[in-house]
């Protein structure tokens, strides 16, 4: 009888603690609560500006006709929700939109007092996340943060003045700018332009006319197809082109440069370095040490790579 009772006692114990948990699960830790959610529903094709002054941008496009937009909001590093005591006195710093009008989703964040206490001086920052339709041309802008986009189509604009820019799964024509971070860019297709002034460059698995450019960093192209452009003035480029269009175009003032291309294609070569590598085939024109410049296979496609202060190295696959 006592065993029994026990077993009972320990059966229940067991309920309680497994209630609790279950409860408690759906409780999200104040790092990951928004400060405030939208919903909005999108027919066809979509717009969406976000702006911030002081927080990073992500938008991500899937298989849905809503649009979410959450927003959060960080003092000093910390989560602030909205029960917090000093919620209502952050708040007052910022002019904020969440709205749809038409086919159009704003998202704004915008400080009105640059003081403000304990909180000014510019230590909050406020930082969106949205979620959308795939068809979505995106406005993206912010000056203290960085901006992931992923999983849309259409006509994109990206702009911050202080963090990094990251790229996925892209479609359309798209102008990306960073003043102080890389740029990561997978699976891209379309139009793309995309400039940094201080980071390096990653361009993977992608196509299209692609152009992009760093004054202070890298450049490291791989399985791409199209035309392509570079051009850096402080680092390498490397550049692995499976389909070559149009042209292919690299340039650095301080660092080497090197390509690997299609065989059998007609090429215009003007490549010029400390030292110049290429195994010429079907060649016609002018090959030293420090320069190449001519026609391989009757010529067609031009073939730039320039370097000041580093060797040139051409392969064929």
């Amino acid at each position: 009888m006592k065993q029994s009772s026990a077993f009972s006692i320990a059966a229940v114990t067991f309920l309680v603690v497994v209630a609790a948990v279950t409860t408690m699960s759906f409780e999200l830790p104040d790092e990951r609560r928004p400060f405030t959610v939208k919903k909005f529903t999108v027919d066809g094709p979509g717009n969406l500006e976000v702006r911030t002054s002081g927080g990073s941008i992500t938008v991500k496009g899937g298989n849905t006709n809503e649009a979410r937009v959450e927003m959060y909001v960080r003092v000093r590093g910390n989560t602030i929700t909205p029960d917090h005591r000093d919620a209502k006195d952050i708040m007052d710093d910022y002019d904020i939109t969440i709205e749809k009008s038409g086919n159009t989703i704003y998202a704004k964040a915008e400080r009105t007092n640059s003081v403000s206490g304990w909180f000014g001086n510019n230590h909050a920052s406020i930082s969106f996340v949205v979620y959308t339709p795939q068809e979505m041309s995106c406005r993206l802008s912010t000056s203290g943060g960085s901006i992931e986009l992923a999983g849309v189509r259409g006509g994109q604009k990206l702009e911050t003045s202080g963090g990094s820019v990251r790229i996925a799964d892209v479609r359309g024509q798209t102008e990306a700018r960073t003043s102080g971070g890389s740029i990561k860019i997978e699976g891209y297709a379309g139009r793309l332009d995309a400039h940094t002034s201080g980071g390096s460059i990653d361009l993977t698995n992608s196509q299209g006319e692609l152009q992009v450019n760093t004054s202070g960093g890298s450049i490291d192209i791989t399985n791409v197809s199209g035309s392509v452009e570079a051009s850096t003035s402080g680092g390498g480029i490397r550049a692995d082109v499976t389909k070559l269009e149009k042209y292919l175009k690299l340039r650095t003032s301080g660092g080497s440069i090197s390509a690997v291309v299609p065989q059998g294609l007609g090429l215009d070569l003007d490549l010029r370095g400390s030292r110049v590598n290429s195994r010429l085939v079907n060649f016609n024109g002018e090959a030293e040490k420090d320069r190449i410049r001519g026609s391989m296979n009757g010529g067609g496609i031009p073939v730039v790579m320039h370097t000041s202060g580093g060797s040139i190295n051409l392969e064929y696959r």
